[in-house]
């Protein structure tokens, strides 16, 4: 194998799907002791983790798709000896056929004229996805949603980053007629949304929530992606179920969160009060408050461990929580709260673990402890932050 002939996406996919030969694992091996091929790499896994589930969500997987052609084009410049960044503008066109095949085969989701669509303009902002299909960017100031969903259920905006469901009328329609609605939260963005029947929840950067605009009378489901955390209405009659990714995390009335960014292969479900029952295919665990289920989808084991889990979920109120955490880990976590890309061009590893507290609204703060932590700098462009010695 060489880089003349090895088509490195689909070869990053066979790694991560653990298809690889032995042959393909040893180029892999040596592939990605290059800086700007494991800087590939985890821009690759991060749009391979939106995609991966049973319940993979197109929109997200489209604004991922975006996110890695722009990272492609402004962040890695074509260096000798490494031929794979040769053909950079093409990366993402053949990245987002191959994971739009993936998403056909499973047939949970349907993803026609997702080339087409790359050619669009996107939308900024936060999206509400209505049952009609029709888009709404609901961070816009003189944006009116009352009357948007009929007759039984008004939409209003509690603030800039935030909208409430409110039932009109006490009849209430059977599961097979709902009408659902989705939000779709980007990098650098979080929202809120109160569903009709009282459950507060928050969504976090790069993650997504599609729910009824009303629920029916014997179950309240809703489908979460990446991380998300809900205080749940109290309804003795009707369940609160979460599906996200391989978890399926049964309620009645508490407050919890759900992550399914994938990050080193994990997905967990984080309880603050009440009780909930987290299940995975045909295992299931009863998690109580101050404990985390953790999936590991690589192997499939399942680890439950006390938490500070109030401090876990403080990003809902505006803190960005870093608790001992490696070097990757803490990038990650910057890139989407900030909505930015984090290039180390130091050429050193670090090993060091990191702790903090930060807001959303200055990055450079976050930065500048990194940095100052680590004995290095950085500069800004944009919406790129470049780490030097």
């Amino acid at each position: 194998m060489d880089d003349k002939t090895i088509n490195i996406e689909e070869l990053l996919l066979r790694i991560l799907e653990r298809k690889a030969s032995k042959e393909e694992i040893r180029y892999f091996s040596e592939w990605i002791r290059v800086e700007e091929n494991w800087i590939l790499y985890e821009k690759f896994k991060k749009l391979w983790n939106l995609s991966a589930g049973s319940h993979a969500n197109k929109e997200m997987l489209e604004t991922g798709v975006k996110e890695y052609r722009s990272f492609m084009e402004n962040s890695l410049k074509p260096r000798r000896n490494i031929g794979v960044f040769k053909k950079i503008s093409s990366v993402a066109a053949v990245l987002l056929m191959v994971l739009s095949s993936i998403l056909w085969m499973r047939k949970d989701v349907v993803v026609d004229s997702l080339n087409q669509k790359q050619e669009e303009c996107p939308v900024a902002g936060v999206i509400l996805k209505l049952a009609n299909n029709k888009e709404i960017n609901v961070l816009s100031d003189s944006l009116y949603l009352s009357g948007e969903v009929g007759e039984i259920v008004t939409i209003n905006k509690t603030d800039l980053r935030g909208i409430a469901y409110e039932v009109r009328d006490s009849v209430v329609t059977e599961e097979g007629e709902l009408s659902y609605n989705q939000i779709i939260v980007p990098a650098g963005e979080r929202f809120s949304v109160r569903l009709s029947d009282g459950t507060k929840v928050w969504i976090n950067s790069e993650s997504s929530l599609r729910y009824p605009a009303y629920f029916g009378k014997s179950i309240r489901e809703v489908e979460a992606r990446g991380n998300v955390y809900f205080e749940v209405a109290k309804d003795s009659t009707r369940p609160f179920v979460v599906v996200s990714r391989e978890l399926k995390t049964e309620v009645l009335g508490t407050r919890f969160e759900v992550n399914t960014y994938g990050d080193r292969d994990e997905v967990s479900a984080t309880l603050v009060e009440g009780s909930v029952r987290v299940n995975v295919g045909s295992r299931f665990v009863v998690i109580k408050p101050n404990q985390q289920f953790t999936f590991n989808t690589k192997n499939g084991t399942i680890e439950v461990n006390k938490v500070d889990a109030a401090r876990k979920v403080m990003w809902k109120d505006g803190v960005l929580v870093i608790d001992n955490e490696a070097f990757r880990d803490v990038i990650w976590k910057l890139e989407r709260w900030y909505g930015v890309a984090i290039v180390n061009e130091t050429g050193l590893v670090f090993t060091q673990s990191f702790s903090g507290e930060f807001d959303r609204e200055d990055i450079h703060v976050a930065i500048e402890s990194l940095c100052a932590n680590l004995n290095i700098t950085y500069t800004m462009d944009k919406d790129r932050i470049i780490l030097k010695r």
